[in-house]
């Protein structure tokens, strides 16, 4: 079984904005990011220039955790590994893109959706299991159905996320959320209107920090 916890970096936890654009992303949008405390950036292999913004990032936000999303393939694993990704997003259960993961020792936040989905991922060694699209199925309250069964397994809800359900779910003691368009968008990259998406991302951080002070379970983050 491929086994991918043990790893050299830490997994992100908090708030994951995802960058998924239809042109090479800029590094303002990278310092709008950082200014708002936001812990890691989840930058989509489909994005144009991807890789290379994985690598430049790196090296000029190093407060935040860097990684690659939909990640599907072995080739996009290893890519995103040379490109320097400190973690993969997957949006399905794929062991062969797990077994590149264990290799490079890269944390993964592995996709899933159902309750057999989501153990599956979690039998297979990943870091945390992304519950993806969760606004779909019930947003918080599935996620609370699903923790019933699954206590220990650390879920990364994504799809639909708002303040409002980012404090729930920290609420709920999740380890982290997945933002995408509603935090980062190609409109918000194309006005270059970095004041309102560090709002956006400050007040989605508020938000998670002040659902884990609400944890239910009065645990700290997993």
């Amino acid at each position: 079984m491929t086994i991918v916890r043990d790893h050299l970096h830490p997994t992100p936890h908090g708030i994951v904005a995802i960058v998924r654009l239809s042109t090479p992303p800029p590094d303002d949008l990278l310092a709008a990011l950082l200014e708002a405390r936001t812990s890691a950036l989840e930058v989509t292999l489909t994005t144009p220039g991807a890789e290379a913004a994985i690598t430049r990032w790196r090296d000029l936000g190093p407060s935040a955790l860097i990684g690659a999303g939909t990640v599907r393939t072995p080739d996009d694993a290893r890519r995103a590994v040379a490109a320097g990704a400190q973690f993969l997003v997957t949006p399905t259960t794929s062991p062969a893109v797990l077994g590149v993961a264990a290799e490079a020792r890269v944390p993964v936040l592995c996709g899933a959706l159902t309750p057999t989905e989501i153990d599956t991922a979690w039998q297979h060694g990943v870091a945390a299991v992304k519950v993806f699209p969760v606004d779909a199925l019930g947003g918080p309250a599935y996620v609370k159905a699903v923790q019933a069964p699954l206590p220990d397994v650390p879920l990364v809800p994504t799809g639909g996320i708002d303040a409002a359900s980012a404090l729930a779910y920290a609420a709920l003691g999740c380890h982290a959320v997945g933002v995408g368009s509603s935090l980062v968008s190609d409109t918000a990259v194309r006005d270059r209107d970095w004041e309102a998406l560090r709002t956006r991302a400050a007040d989605l951080v508020g938000a998670w920090h002040s659902g884990t002070a609400r944890d239910r379970s009065g645990k700290e983050p997993r």
